[in-house]
């Protein structure tokens, strides 16, 4: 990677870094408005927020009354996305556990993908309980799943596409251009190394 190339990718770390802190510092602004201050590590909220934020909670069938139609027709099809999603979380660790083994690759940790938090929120119901975990289990495996699937390609295949890729991976940057055989030759054992544990 050249140095001009090198230096923007450093910059953008840089400014994730600075985008994340921002936004924490939002989010624990919004805390200290809040009775009493949330336990990031058990996902817990004090008592005296409990109290006030459960009387915010909507009644289960209230909010099935407002609740449009179409999204209750819909909401078993939404819903069944789940058995996929099962079968591809166990395929996921059997290919992590086996194959990253055999290759030497540093063994991602679900753990920090599926967080499944937002369901204990004291002013949701039992539904939005539901929803919020479904969808922070979809997301979460989906991510999981992803850096699994980086870290394969920049084992395997750390080549650049001849066209721009949509929604790159954060690994894709450090991949050698298309056509570039001569640094995928020199450099592909350097980027494996980088994937040890």
């Amino acid at each position: 990677m050249n140095m001009k190339i090198a230096g923007i990718v450093a910059k953008i770390a840089v400014l994730e870094r600075e985008l994340e802190h921002e936004m924490e510092r939002e989010a624990e602004k919004k805390v200290r408005e809040l009775h009493d201050p949330i336990d990031k590590e058990k996902a817990a909220i004090g008592p005296e927020t409990q109290k006030f934020q459960k009387a915010m909670r909507q009644g289960v069938l209230d909010y099935l009354k407002e609740t449009p139609l179409t999204y209750l027709l819909v909401a078993p099809l939404m819903y069944s996305f789940v058995l996929p999603l099962w079968l591809l979380d166990g395929w996921i660790w059997l290919y992590q556990t086996v194959c990253f083994k055999a290759f030497g690759i540093a063994k991602v940790e679900r753990s920090n993908y599926v967080i499944l938090d937002r369901g204990a929120l004291p002013y949701l119901n039992w539904i939005e309980q539901v929803n919020c975990n479904f969808c922070g289990y979809a997301n979460g495996l989906i991510a999981y799943g992803r850096e699994i699937a980086a870290r394969t390609e920049q084992f395997f295949c750390p080549i650049k596409h001849a066209r721009k890729a949509a929604g790159a991976h954060s690994l894709y940057p450090e991949f050698f251009s298309f056509g570039d055989g001569e640094s995928y030759k020199k450099g592909l054992e350097k980027l494996r190394e980088e994937l040890k544990p």
